[in-house]
């Protein structure tokens, strides 16, 4: 009796681990996954005790080899008893929307500790419009609330499951442990041998021209048959002209593999350039029909160093510990020369913070800010956690902030210059003040078309009470403190002239305002919105007091001294050689080589008819 139990529990444990092996040859697993991988005894989740309905969706893409097949089983993946009561299928519209076409079957099975295999007693027939997805789930039933017989490993791509709770569907986080452990078996006489997939073209964003760019990919064979090392051929284009050609350097199979590789980018002009692989035929014979996937990237020849760096430093004076926040951000400004730190004062706390405004709350409230003391670099994604653009300055040291932004410094440069120009009558307390600077060319594809300037006024040695660590300090001194954005918090167009912008404010400058403590800081961005905060970096920032100029930049090619470079230009550059005498702007030695003559003729006429300078 012992001997045939053994058996018994031996051809259980046979069927449990190899199920997926045992299938009929016109039989496939249609899921996320395809093993027989489960949490391990102890690693499942559990929710509510009672009845949970649970499900997971399956893309267009997953359910595409499927069509025209039917599902004629569910297999359910258990880490520990637990009831199961339903099985069932809702067609997914292609705008995300769940359809009132609900497939449901009663199970047959008591739902036991690994996979549980329910029939259905009438198979569904997958024949779904094209766009089409499918939520696919089961009841079980949880009998104590600290049982967590529910399973999600960690294989291939991760998608989220969900729970329907109240009348709606909620995503409880299922994700963050795996996959659920949910299985269709589709049952087809005729499965395809090739269905390919090609996703997640990743590419290095920005680079010179001419230097390698290193891409991946992942890739995916969902159809019936094998593909084996080398066995499939892809092209990969740049601006659709075929570079390279690759093949797989893996056996390919239901399961989405990732592949690295590099090209060349000589020749390219400076830039946004698409790269592009396309799966070109499977074992010498042309696929039926090819897929790709595609992913941009910028190429440069030149760029500009950044003047400075922005920070935005949220805090109030009702906020304890925004003096710590402060103080490392006045270590950072002692390492750094090159900082421009502004204080967004937001209502918070008691003191009321009397620097505080609208205006201010909104540009903390586009950036994601909902704690103090913290703060964001030049905007940009990387000091902060991975869904956040600040960090919290308390924790946050001078030295950690440096680094940063040298690793921004060395990432890419800046695709503009910023100079800040401002006068100031001290008697009508009216302020002029000008922005304007260079851009790369083709600046748009660097920066995009929508762009904006930002302008701020900010003063320094503002004295007011700061609660610090529990004790309101009444003297406390308050710098870089934010008066007023002269534009919208999401800023403005810039004033654009070919590879030159310009823009000019007026404002009249309150009389509680010190002019001599007043401060300019300008600087070129992502439009601050409501849209992605991966969308907001700056490309550059510079920062004067009131009443200082910059140095007016050279214009190559401005002869004139009014700079621009224009047809004017050349008509003054030949007129100068004509009678020998110098030119107005520094800009009309074209060539740099110290001297006008009429070889910089010749290059201002081919930059004014092609838009580019030749070196």
């Amino acid at each position: 009796m012992k001997k045939l139990l053994l058996l018994l529990l031996a051809a259980f444990m046979l069927s449990f681990n190899s199920l997926a092996a045992e299938l009929a040859p016109n039989q496939l697993l249609m899921g996320h996954y395809t093993t027989d991988d489960l949490a391990e005894t102890g690693f499942g989740m559990g929710f509510l005790k009672g009845v949970n309905p649970i499900a997971t969706d399956l893309t267009p893409d997953e359910i595409a080899l499927f069509q025209g097949g039917k599902i004629v089983a569910f297999r359910i993946g258990l880490v520990s008893e637990a009831p199961l009561s339903r099985v069932f299928v809702i067609p997914i519209d292609p705008n995300g929307n769940l359809t009132d076409m609900i497939a449901e079957w009663p199970c047959s099975v008591t739902g036991q500790q690994g996979w549980n295999v329910v029939e259905l007693d009438t198979p569904y027939e997958i024949n779904l419009p094209e766009g089409y997805g499918m939520r696919i789930g089961f009841d079980y039933e949880q009998l104590l609330p600290t049982s967590k017989p529910i399973s999600a490993v960690k294989v291939g791509t991760i998608y989220p499951s969900y729970i329907l709770k109240g009348g709606s569907w909620k995503n409880y986080g299922v994700n963050t442990f795996g996959n659920l452990s949910l299985q269709c078996i589709v049952e087809n006489d005729a499965f395809p041998q090739y269905v390919l997939r090609l996703a997640n073209l990743v590419c290095k964003n920005t680079l010179v021209v001419g230097d390698d760019l290193s891409f991946s990919f992942n890739v995916r064979n969902m159809g019936a048959g094998a593909i084996a090392a080398g066995e499939l051929t892809m092209d990969v284009a740049i601006d659709g002209n075929v570079v390279k050609t690759i093949t797989n350097p893996m056996d390919l199979s239901n399961v989405y593999a990732k592949i690295q590789d590099v090209v060349g980018t000589e020749g390219l002009t400076s830039g946004a350039h698409t790269l592009t692989v396309t799966t070109v035929a499977v074992k010498g014979e042309p696929v039926d029909k090819p897929v790709s996937v595609s992913a941009t990237f910028k190429c440069f020849d030149h760029g500009f160093t950044r003047q400075m760096h922005l920070v935005e430093q949220f805090t109030s004076t009702g906020c304890t510990w925004c003096p710590t926040g402060s103080a490392n951000l006045q270590n950072l400004c002692e390492m750094r020369d090159d900082v421009a730190w502004v204080g967004v004062h937001v209502l918070f706390g008691n003191p009321v913070d009397p620097f505080a405004s609208a205006q201010n709350d909104s540009i903390q409230a586009y950036q994601g800010v909902n704690g103090y003391p913290e703060g964001t670099f030049d905007r940009t994604m990387g000091i902060g956690s991975a869904n956040e653009l600040f960090a919290v300055l308390t924790a946050t040291t001078g030295t950690t902030m440096s680094n940063f932004f040298d690793y921004i410094d060395a990432s890419e440069p800046s695709w503009a210059t910023v100079n800040v120009n401002s006068r100031f009558d001290a008697e009508t307390r009216k302020a002029v003040i000008t922005i304007d600077g260079d851009l790369v060319p083709n600046y748009e594809d660097f920066m995009g078309a929508d762009s904006r300037l930002t302008v701020y006024i900010t003063e320094d040695n503002l004295v007011a009470p700061q609660l610090d660590q529990g004790v309101i300090k009444n003297n406390y001194v308050h710098n870089g403190v934010l008066r007023k954005s002269l534009v919208s918090a999401k800023g403005v167009a810039l004033n654009k002239d070919g590879d030159t912008y310009k823009n000019e404010f007026t404002y009249t400058i309150p009389q509680n305002w010190n002019a001599d403590n007043l401060n300019i800081v300008a600087f070129i961005s992502r439009p601050l919105n409501s849209g992605s905060i991966r969308d907001l970096y700056v490309t550059n920032t510079n920062k004067r007091k009131l009443g200082e100029f910059d140095e007016p930049a050279v214009v190559r090619g401005d002869a004139d001294g009014d700079g621009k470079a224009t047809i004017d230009d050349v008509t003054t550059m030949i007129d100068c050689l004509l009678t020998g005498e110098a030119p107005t702007g520094a800009g009309a030695d074209c060539d740099g080589n110290g001297k006008m003559n009429i070889d910089d003729v010749t290059s201002l006429v081919d930059f004014l008819l092609s838009g580019n300078w030749t070196e």
